[in-house]
């Protein structure tokens, strides 16, 4: 972690081999109870970035914070076998990550597919969550939802530039988001696309 970084890398390696990403937010002396944020289906850990710092900010109730990008999402490893990519093996990889964590007794904020692996969470290792934040998911899926999912996954062209990846962004969500500001749709965008040393 560097000075202008609030956050460490962690590479972790699943227990089928491959290099898995996640984030710590540290909180150095921090006695609550650390939160695991699980992002969607298509997202990354960058999505919970502002989420993290306000829950280690030294003037309120600090706590670590870890954020994790699943298999083949953000700068985690892909996974050459299709059928690795579901919400039991997610979570299973997360298990991984608390194992090398060292992390029991956590709250878990899921959203979306990250709810689900929240809830299998659950049932698989109940002791070791004492919460668990549903966003965007609940017992019933919502068809409409799966729809709008279905219309953009794999789908998304890869722009050439931030301008270009904010109007994408933009443009796929302000119906839903109406009041989500330009300055803010660019920082959406920084969240859904890498740039790796400009590539």
């Amino acid at each position: 972690m560097n000075e202008t970084q609030n956050w460490r890398d962690l590479y972790f390696t699943s227990r089928d081999g491959l290099r898995l990403h996640a984030r710590h937010y540290p909180a150095p002396g921090a006695s609550r109870r650390p939160v695991i944020c699980l992002p969607g289906l298509t997202r990354n850990c960058q999505d919970f970035h502002r989420l993290a710092l306000d829950l280690g900010d030294p003037r309120g109730h600090r706590r670590d914070v870890f954020t994790v990008d699943y298999r083949g999402r953000g700068l985690s490893e892909h996974d050459k076998d299709w059928r690795n990519y579901t919400p039991l093996v997610e979570s299973l990889d997360v298990i991984d990550l608390m194992t090398l964590a060292g992390l029991d007794d956590v709250a878990v904020i899921g959203t979306s597919r990250g709810g689900i692996i929240a809830m299998i969470l659950a049932v698989m290792r109940p002791a070791s969550l004492a919460a668990v934040v549903l966003n965007d998911i609940g017992p019933e899926l919502d068809r409409a939802g799966l729809i709008r999912i279905l219309g953009y996954v794999g789908k998304i062209p890869v722009p050439n530039t931030w301008e270009e990846a904010t109007d994408t962004v933009r443009s796929m969500s302000r119906k839903a988001f109406p009041a989500v500001s330009d300055a803010d749709w660019e920082v959406v965008a920084r969240s859904w696309f890498l740039d790796l040393n400009g590539a």
